[in-house]
Parts: structure tokens; C-alpha cells; sequence
């Protein structure tokens, strides 16, 4: 069953492929004895909607456990990877093209879980273009060389047989044009500059009212592409020669666990995520977080089983083969890296994750607005039962939140 998913605008093309990655090697097991350390996390760029919940994580969860965690938010998707293999963080979130880049390269750092299934990144292109080959002689924004919007550009033509180019704009190719972030990009795509942009799914948001999705502002808008949920997306990475110690590990065990529970905690109260996030995101519109978490659960970004000890499609074997095929078709690779590239751990590890999942206990998912028949489909078919389960049936509805 390929988990089929809805957007509030034309959907040209969504696609969907089978997912990639391999599985873990045990670590050393140590007592966890409760102090105050600081623990540093990079992020790859400012602070979204998608991050909110690891701050309630860290205020609520981790610092009633001794934790100190220093966020620190990027400006550009690379320099999350470079802070982690530099020292300057101990976990960091990470592209999944930094991070097979880096290893590639010889860097020694492991993935160990993933706040999403799949990416949270869409390609919408204006001037009611539907198809990506009308793109040809036309521009794409992206977040530059070696972000994930880049890699997934890439991707998406290279399927297509889309020629494409980062040098200026061609009659023969489409040009990928590096750009700020979200606002600048919808800027880029309502005023012609571009005529499409890849940016985060919450994006929609922006696009999708009838005041906005119109020719004035250069529409039609038509979603091309969906980030596959098969493929990593954006991780938390850490350094092996960190992840060595026992004690380390055992405090990653807790971060990867609080961050569960709080995406846990916002899929149950709604209502407070929404206050919540509106207090950590002043200048969002309230309009936009409350699309979001609508959004985000349906669509897998709120995701409470984690993404490295699921079943059938997205176990871990399968996402770490088809992230592989993902980095060689969109160029970042130019052949598959073996999990065993990071000694000892991989370049991928589902046991951390595992002993924070455990930890947890079953979450069984709740009835909740966003709650269909595809996403009950999908706990069915990716969740292993200790995990927990989805609720029998659920009306949905766009509008009313339960606290």
C-alpha cells in the first residue's frame, strides 16, 4: 500500500518510491544516572513549525532530566553538517545528501533517527504549468548547493529527463537558482522572478487561497513533485567518535526519546501545539501554524514511531537502499555507499532509536481531525504492533481540534 497524500491545490505529479536503509549495530549498554549536562544541536535553518516540538522537548522533557540543551539554527542547510563533524555540536539535524556527502568524503557520523517519514519539501510551479517539462527555459528556486531542495531538484528533472543547469537561465534547460528561504522564494514565485520554487510543505498554506492562487500573482500554482517518503530526508546525525561513549549513548537515548514523546504530546493536544507554536513563532501567521498542524500528522512530519525499526517499505534495509539510489540519480553519489562505510556503527543505525521507542511504550494513535483512512492504512502497514496501533475508524474534519 503506497501511502497516497492530499493537498488543497492541483496536483500535478506526486511521487511516491520504495525507501532505503540498513540496520544497527548494538551498543554498549550503561546505567543512566540523571546530572546536568549540556547537550549542543545544530539545525540546518531558522526555526520552523517542523522544529517547534524539539523546544518543548528540551524545556518540558529533557531538562526535568538533568539535560541542557543549546540550540543552534544554521542560515544554510550545510554548515548544520560542518558544525557536527567540527565539534561544535553534538547532534545536529542534518540533510541525508550532507550526510552521504560527508561520508563519501570519509567523515565518521551516524544517523540515528528522523523526525519525519520522508521529506517535508514540495516543488510548486506557477503560471499553471502542470507538467515539469514545461519548466525548460524557465527558472527554479531552491536553497542552494548542498541542501536538501537542491538534491531533491535534481532528482525530480533527472527522472523526468528534464535538462537542468545552476549557471543562468537557458532556452534548453531549466535553471536552478539558489534563493533565500520560504518567504523569499513564494516572493520569487508570486512576482514571476521564478516559475517554480521547492520549499517546505507548509507552504501550501501561502499559496492555496483563492486570494493568492490566482493569475494576479502569476498563478495557477500546481504541486510537481512531493519529497518521496521512502528516501531520508532530513536526520539527526552525531560523530562515532562521540557516539563511543557509553555514557553519550545513553543521553541520546533520552534527546531521541523526548523528541518522540513531545510529537507525541502535540499530536494528542492539538490546541496547546497550536498556542505553543504560535508563542515560538511570533511572525508566523496564526493562520499557518493552525494549516500545519492539520497538515503535518496526516502527511507523516508529526510521526510518533520513529523511522528506523518500521516494516515492509520503510524498514530500514529498504530506506537505505533507495536513499542510496536517490544520491546517484540525483548526483550527489556516484555509487552506492555500504552501511559498514562508518565503522562501528553505519552510516545509518536503528538501535538507539529502538531502546527510545521502548522506552516510550505503544503509542496508540488517537482519533483526531487529520485522522483518515490512509493514515490508519499506513500505521497498519508500517507500524509493528509494539509499537502501538491506530485507532478502528475516524471521521475526519479540516476545522475542529480536540485539546
Amino acid at each position: 500500500m503506497a501511502y497516497t497524500r492530499f493537498i488543497p491545490i492541483s496536483v500535478a505529479v506526486v511521487l511516491a518510491i520504495i525507501i532505503v536503509a540498513l540496520a544497527a549495530t548494538s551498543a554498549k549498554s550503561a546505567v543512566y544516572t540523571p546530572q546536568t549536562i549540556t547537550l549542543r544541536v545544530g539545525y540546518p535553518d531558522s526555526l520552523d513549525e517542523s522544529d517547534v516540538s524539539d523546544l518543548y522537548a528540551y524545556s518540558h522533557i529533557l531538562a526535568q532530566e538533568g539535560i541542557n540543551v543549546i540550540p543552534t539554527y544554521y542560515d544554510a542547510p550545510p554548515l548544520s553538517y560542518k558544525g557536527l563533524v567540527s565539534g561544535q555540536q553534538d547532534i545536529a539535524l542534518v540533510s541525508a545528501t550532507s550526510e552521504w556527502e560527508g561520508v563519501a568524503q570519509g567523515e565518521q557520523t551516524t544517523v540515528v533517527a528522523c523526525y519525519a517519514i520522508g521529506g517535508t519539501f514540495l516543488m510548486t510551479a506557477g503560471q499553471n504549468i502542470t507538467k515539469p517539462q514545461q519548466l525548460i527555459g524557465k527558472a527554479v528556486d531552491d536553497f542552494g548547493p548542498g541542501s536538501e531542495t537542491r538534491a531533491l531538484d535534481q532528482y525530480w528533472l533527472n527522472i523526468s529527463g528534464v535538462p537542468y543547469n545552476s549557471v543562468g537561465p537557458n532556452p534548453n534547460s531549466v535553471y536552478l537558482r539558489a534563493s533565500g528561504g520560504n518567504i523569499a522564494r513564494v516572493h520569487d514565485l508570486e512576482t514571476n522572478v521564478v516559475q517554480a520554487i521547492t520549499v517546505d510543505d507548509f507552504i501550501l498554506s501561502d499559496l492555496s487561497s483563492p486570494s493568492v492562487n490566482n493569475t494576479a500573482h502569476n498563478g495557477p500554482f500546481h504541486v510537481l513533485f512531493y519529497s518521496p517518503i521512502n528516501v531520508l530526508s532530513v536526520c539527526y546525525a552525531v560523530r562515532d567518535d562521540w557516539l563511543s561513549n557509553p555514557h553519550n549513548q545513553q543521553v541520546l537515548i533520552k534527546f531521541i526519546e523526548a523528541t518522540y514523546e513531545a510529537q507525541r504530546y502535540f499530536i494528542l493536544h492539538p490546541n496547546f501545539a497550536i498556542k505553543y507554536e504560535e508563542q515560538q513563532l511570533p511572525l508566523t501567521p496564526p493562520s499557518e501554524i493552525q494549516y500545519v498542524m492539520y497538515f503535518y500528522p496526516q502527511h507523516m512530519t508529526y510521526w510518533p514511531y520513529g523511522n528506523f525499526n518500521l516494516l515492509g517499505p520503510l524498514s530500514i534495509q529498504n530506506s537505505f537502499e533507495n536513499t542510496n539510489k536517490f544520491m546517484i540519480i540525483n548526483g550527489v553519489n556516484s555509487q552506492p555507499l555500504p552501511n559498514s562505510s562508518v565503522k562501528p556503527y553505519g552510516v545509518i543505525n536503528g538501535y538507539f532509536e529502538l531502546q527510545a521507542l521502548k522506552a516510550l511504550g505503544p503509542f496508540n494513535y488517537p482519533c483526531q481531525p487529520w485522522v483518515n483512512q490512509q493514515l490508519i492504512m499506513a500505521i497498519q502497514e508500517y507500524v509493528p504492533q509494539e509499537f502501538g496501533s491506530p485507532p478502528t475508524s475516524c471521521h475526519p474534519t479540516n476545522t475542529t481540534f480536540s485539546s
